[in-house]
C-alpha cells in the first residue's frame, strides 16, 4: 500500500495548528473513573435508586462493577466463600443476599 496522499490545503492548515498540552489547561483536571466506581456512598446511593425504581437488574449491575473495579484477588482471600461462588454471583446468576453481604463485607474491611 502506497502512503495516503493529503490535499495542499489540509497540509497548509495542519502546518498552523499547534499541540494543545491538556495537562497544563486551566481549568481542566485529570478524571479517575476508578476512584468514583469504588466509592463505596456512590455505589450504595446507585443501589437504593435502583431499588426505589423497582429495578433488580441494576442492583445486581451496579454490585458487580463495585466488585469488578476493586481486586478479585484479595476478595477471593478475604472472603469464606469458595471461587465458584464468588464467580457465579459476579456473572449475574442470582447469588442470595447473604452471598452479596459476605462479598461487600469483604471489601469493605479490605479497604479500610
Amino acid at each position: 500500500m502506497g502512503k495516503t496522499k493529503i490535499s495542499k490545503k489540509r497540509q497548509r492548515l495542519s502546518g498552523r495548528l499547534s499541540k494543545v498540552n491538556l495537562r497544563k489547561a486551566p481549568g481542566l483536571r485529570i478524571a479517575d473513573p476508578l476512584k468514583e466506581l469504588v466509592d463505596p456512598q456512590k455505589t450504595a446511593l446507585a443501589i437504593l435508586e435502583c431499588l426505589q425504581s423497582n429495578d433488580p437488574e441494576g442492583v445486581m449491575e451496579m454490585i458487580a462493577i463495585y466488585l469488578e473495579a476493586k481486586d478479585k484477588t484479595a476478595l477471593l482471600k478475604g472472603s469464606a466463600l469458595p471461587k465458584s461462588t464468588m464467580y457465579s454471583a459476579l456473572k449475574h446468576r442470582n447469588p442470595t443476599i447473604k452471598t452479596l453481604a459476605k462479598l461487600m463485607s469483604t471489601q469493605d474491611h479490605k479497604s479500610s
